[in-house]
């Protein structure tokens, strides 16, 4: 399944500062330094997990729903981060100078 379609192609880049739109790869120094992949892994699987059991007041501490809230926060810088690189690689710049062609 596919959400792109649906998708506008030029989305605003509004997490990111202006250094972070310059070099995305400190989104991921950021996200790294907030904690290391198992940690990750872990605060993901909670997430989904009291999302869709509907535990997420019930089964997590006002610590561990602090955390998501923190990981929602990067992993949105993330994907606006990834979105910066793809519209600067080669093969995206290929693409749009066959389109103007």
């Amino acid at each position: 399944m596919s959400l792109h379609n649906d998708a506008k192609p030029a989305q605003p880049v509004i997490k990111l500062s202006k250094e972070e739109i310059s070099d995305p790869y400190l989104v991921l120094e950021e996200l790294f330094d907030f904690a290391h992949l198992p940690q990750l892994r872990s605060m993901l699987w909670d997430w989904l997990k009291a999302t869709v059991t509907g535990g997420y007041n019930k089964s997590l501490s006002s610590r561990e729903r602090e955390n998501i809230l923190l990981l929602y926060e990067k992993v949105e810088k993330l994907i606006e981060a990834a979105h910066v690189l793809q519209g600067n690689s080669p093969h995206q710049k290929k693409n749009r100078r066959k389109k103007a062609g």
